[in-house]
């Protein structure tokens, strides 16, 4: 069990390489918090993480790769896990597909609340077009209008959210994202 801000995150027994991305990546989030993206260093993510310089380019191409893999990384990991409908077409309703996804944003509004302090949200959302949409969309994800639609949509929704800090339950977020489409 590792706790990050507050929240409990219980994994399996993890590799040391899965170890050390998890410690990058919560070192940078830390950074996040207290200092701007563009002037925290890979010197001072590894530094902060307790890691040798090698073991960041071993894993990451950058500290925006980073972020968006551990993120992907977490998203993957919840709706694994729990079984959730991988794809819209997939699910029952749409309800059941996106109630996932609003419970999964809500309980990583620390990580969520630092992207959109940083001014990184829409590019985190524009980052995950290639990689989450395409699991989302299914068939329909090869047009790269859908893939942009979708994660324009989702990075606007997901701000006002946040902007509003959560003041509407999951279920008003589903029920207006589900009218908007």
């Amino acid at each position: 069990m590792k706790q990050i801000s507050g929240d409990c995150i219980m994994k399996e027994v993890m590799s040391v390489n899965e170890t050390v991305r998890e410690a990058l990546a919560i070192a940078l989030l830390k950074l996040m918090k207290s200092q701007e993206f563009a002037k925290i260093t890979v010197s001072d993510i590894v530094r902060v993480a307790g890691v040798g310089r090698s073991s960041f380019y071993r894993n990451f191409d950058s500290k925006e790769d980073l972020i968006c893999s551990y993120i992907t990384d977490l998203y993957r990991e919840r709706f694994e896990s729990y079984e959730i409908p991988v794809r819209l077409y997939s699910s029952g309703n749409i309800e059941e597909f996106l109630t996932p996804r609003f419970n999964f944003i809500k309980e990583h509004q620390d990580i969520f609340k630092t992207l959109h302090r940083q001014n990184m949200l829409y590019n985190f959302f524009i980052m995950i077009e290639n990689d989450i949409v395409p699991i989302l969309c299914g068939h329909n994800a090869e047009s790269p209008y859908i893939r942009a639609m979708f994660s324009g949509s989702c990075a606007g929704v997901a701000r006002l959210w946040i902007e509003h800090d959560f003041a509407e339950s999951v279920e008003e977020m589903v029920n207006l994202f589900a009218y908007l489409l």
